[in-house]
């Protein structure tokens, strides 16, 4: 009974430390959105420009959980961790002393580097780690989303009573803040929760490897595809609002659209403890498309509403496929996995945002939200075609057992 409660404890200060710090991380993420008009009259730079910047940023973040993903394997996740935060305080200072456009871009691309180490380690922390992944992770995508949508008002906020460096300040702050909260999370040796793993089929059951790898590609497919839609947005949607009759309450506007991303991730990891995750994998992209293209056609509270649909079905759909790639990954591989997959969302991904600076510069930031609906329905193509392939698993869902976690953890 004792050492029962004490997994609980332990899987409750995993979830807890990993929700904390995901906040802080998509802070820092969506800090140079909050601040774009501010960083383009600071530098003289246009959206096309701002956005190419932003691909920078985004390439580092998705390239670094390459590493991460091995990294992870071989030292855990808590040693990852401390890269990665101790980097990320290091380089927003850097950003926010940036004298011209060209230390920006470097600083960029260092604070990308940096945070894009955390989502290989703290997802395969609760991957390896708590029994309910599927509800964990839609908990720990709800905090990521309170991050993201606290980041506009409070980085707006920061820049209009200081400037818009001062946010950079404060955001380095927070990231030395959960460093120093990250040792007391150690778990010691006999408290360490249960972890999820395939269990062995019965002799000749066995799948042919293929039937685990095609569908893991398109699911990494789905990644890119999302992550291209989600670059391109984060980029532009708080700028979008702003200039789209909200001028003065653009920031606060924008966090009220973005607080649904919390729902949608609410939603998506509920979902994934009821049905079949490949069932799921193409309905939240079909919500988008209607979304996308309000997004593109209506102004001030229509625009909100729409944004803020937007955002709640492209954020529901990650529990989905974040839990999908753990299912088709052997559990010694898992770090070098979901480093592959967040590499395809936020570094393959990111040329997202040059695209729709693109469509920004030459048209409006209303052409972007356009733009993106093709990308969206190929993504509903995908995974059409991903629970075509399912249809072939001999089980409707892999048998769960219990092991002990490695001693990484």
């Amino acid at each position: 009974m004792a050492a029962s409660a004490g997994v609980g404890a332990a899987e409750r200060r995993i979830v807890l430390y990993t929700a904390s710090t995901h906040s802080v991380i998509h802070i820092l993420e969506w800090t140079y959105s909050a601040l774009l008009v501010d960083i383009g009259h600071q530098y003289g730079a246009g959206f096309f420009l701002l956005g190419a910047l932003s691909n920078v940023f985004s390439y580092a973040f998705g390239f670094a959980a390459l590493p991460s993903g091995l990294l992870t394997d071989r030292l855990g996740s808590q040693r990852v961790l401390y890269l990665c935060l101790g980097g990320a305080s290091l380089a927003a200072v850097l950003v926010g002393l940036s004298p011209n456009v060209w230390v920006l871009a470097i600083a960029l691309a260092t604070l990308g580097l940096a945070i894009g180490l955390y989502h290989p380690a703290g997802i395969s922390l609760i991957a390896q780690g708590v029994r309910q992944r599927g509800m964990a992770l839609g908990l720990h995508g709800v905090a990521g989303n309170l991050g993201i949508a606290a980041t506009p008002l409070l980085a707006v906020t920061l820049a209009d009573a200081f400037s818009w460096r001062a946010a950079y300040f404060f955001v380095a702050g927070l990231a030395v803040v959960m460093a120093l909260a990250l040792r007391p999370v150690r778990l010691a040796d006999g408290q360490r929760p249960a972890m999820q793993e395939p269990a062995p089929a019965a002799p000749g059951s066995e799948p042919p490897a293929t039937v685990l790898l095609w569908p893991l590609i398109l699911v990494y497919a789905a990644f890119v595809l999302n992550g291209f839609v989600y670059s391109a947005a984060r980029t532009f949607l708080p700028t979008h609002i702003r200039l789209k009759g909200y001028e003065d309450l653009g920031a606060a506007m924008t966090t009220v659209a973005l607080l649904t991303g919390a729902l949608g991730q609410y939603v998506g990891g509920s979902l994934t403890q009821r049905y079949r995750l490949e069932r799921l994998a193409p309905i939240m992209p079909v919500l988008v498309v209607p979304a996308l293209l309000l997004m593109g056609t209506t102004h001030q509270a229509l625009l909100v509403v729409a944004a803020a649909g937007f955002v709640m079905f492209s954020f529901g759909g990650q529990p989905v496929f974040t839990s999908l790639v753990a299912d088709y990954t052997p559990a010694r591989l898992l770090g070098r996995s979901y480093g592959i997959s967040f590499f395809a969302s936020f570094g393959l991904a990111s040329f997202g945002s040059t695209y729709a600076g693109f469509f920004a510069d030459r048209w409006d930031t209303s052409a972007v939200f356009l733009a993106l609906i093709p990308v969206a329905v190929l993504t509903v193509v995908v995974g059409l075609a991903l629970l075509a392939l399912a249809q072939r698993r001999p089980l409707e869902r892999r048998e769960i057992r219990v092991r002990e976690p490695p001693a990484s953890l």
